[in-house]
């Protein structure tokens, strides 16, 4: 290779660090493209809502709000299937990442992942509630813990009547330990058939089952102007059930779910879903341009796998362990011991500054971090923009 084009190549990935972003991604990614972003970023948006702890030697987060994970927000439907659209300034990671776990101090604590889901529940149902509980998965989505484990903790199960599900939820209207404990034990696995190109098991009830339950229209994406001129000519007369695609476009037992018996054969009920779009940057917001069916969110692949992100979090607590090239060739001596190397975890994270003055948008691992400017300072009871489950649509979910 001469050593003109080696330049040329030089020059062109310097131009391509140029257009990453503050938050570690690439400012120009396309909505369609999710884009790659660092863990610190979750560090370091994170930070003023919890603090960090190892619990059975892994790092888990615990929000200073104590509620209960999957309580306060709304089930949408999108392509991916049921999405959970969560309130709190941290459901775009803690809700959609890793899984969360309650702990003998009846608390609990969200335990990090690198792969993003739309839900990350187990969801089981009766004829007059649904009730889902966050369980780990393994990287395939297949549940790690065993059923006796998932399913003797009632007081871990959250549970809605069916019009609850279609609707906003809260704390307050989630079903009594009493009442959960009832319907866990008469519940069964609810699931639904998704046709786009083939038969799709997934997780939840048919979205039509819904359509009529739902207030405010937020579950499902609102139709287009396209959608009603579509709807205009009549139908054509629907081929033999057997051949038709649509008609298998079913749920497996949603809809006994409401007392309703449908032949799959012959059950074509279709729902418009939302679109999920992918912003760059935590920071930034939908397009100007956004379709009214489109919900854009904040769900990077991160850089790092699982053990990658548990370094980052103990990097995070102790930058002065970090090794540097010097230190591996011997030029300095080795980082001091701290907290992390005995088990103990610091409740903020360390960093140079008075609690006073600390500014939990600055990573101790990049001091040029400064996603708001020089005069971006918050304290622990700021609240950090959240524009993760942001709809472009002026419609009201919430």
């Amino acid at each position: 290779m001469s050593h003109a084009f080696r330049s040329v190549l030089f020059c062109l990935a310097l131009l391509g660090t140029e257009i990453i972003s503050q938050g570690g991604m690439t400012t120009d990614t396309p909505y369609t493209d999710r884009g790659k972003a660092d863990f610190d970023t979750v560090l370091q948006l994170l930070n003023p809502y919890g603090a960090w702890s190892k619990i059975d030697g892994k790092w888990a987060f615990t929000p200073l709000d104590h509620l209960a994970p999957y309580t306060d927000g709304r089930w949408i439907y999108t392509e991916y299937g049921w999405y959970w659209k969560g309130r709190s300034p941290h459901s775009w990671v803690t809700e959609h990442y890793g899984y969360w776990k309650r702990g003998a101090d009846k608390l609990w604590s969200w335990y990090p992942g690198p792969y993003w889901l739309p839900e990350i529940v187990e969801i089981r149902a009766t004829t007059k509630y649904i009730g889902w509980r966050s369980a780990e998965v393994d990287s395939d989505g297949n549940f790690v813990e065993q059923p006796i484990d998932r399913y003797s903790k009632p007081d871990e199960w959250t549970f809605v009547t069916l019009s609850q599900f279609a609707n906003p939820i809260t704390p307050e209207i989630v079903a009594k330990p009493d009442v959960a404990k009832s319907q866990l034990e008469d519940s069964t696995d609810c699931r639904h058939t998704y046709l786009p190109y083939r038969e799709i098991d997934r997780p939840g009830p048919h979205p039509a089952d819904f359509s009529d339950l739902c207030r405010d229209g937020g579950m499902l994406a609102p139709k287009t102007l396209h959608d009603e001129a579509e709807a205009q000519p009549p139908p054509l007369p629907a081929p033999p059930a057997t051949n038709s695609p649509a008609a298998k476009m079913t749920c497996t037992n949603a809809p006994a779910l409401l007392g309703t018996e449908i032949d799959p054969a012959a059950d074509t009920r279709k729902v418009k879903y939302w679109i999920t779009m992918s912003l760059p940057t935590f920071w930034t917001p939908p397009p100007a341009d956004a379709k009214p069916e489109e919900i854009y969110l904040y769900r990077p692949d991160f850089y790092q796998d699982e053990d990658g992100i548990a370094r980052r979090i103990t990097l995070w607590f102790n930058p002065q362990t970090r090794t540097t090239l010097k230190d591996l060739l011997g030029e300095n001596p080795p980082a001091a011991k701290t907290n992390a190397d005995t088990g103990a975890s610091p409740a903020v994270p360390a960093s140079p500054e008075s609690a006073q003055t600390h500014d939990p948008f600055r990573s101790p691992l990049d001091e040029s971090f400064h996603p708001g400017g020089a005069n971006h300072a918050t304290n622990s009871s700021t609240k950090s923009p959240a524009p993760s489950g942001t709809n472009a649509a002026p419609v009201n979910q919430e």
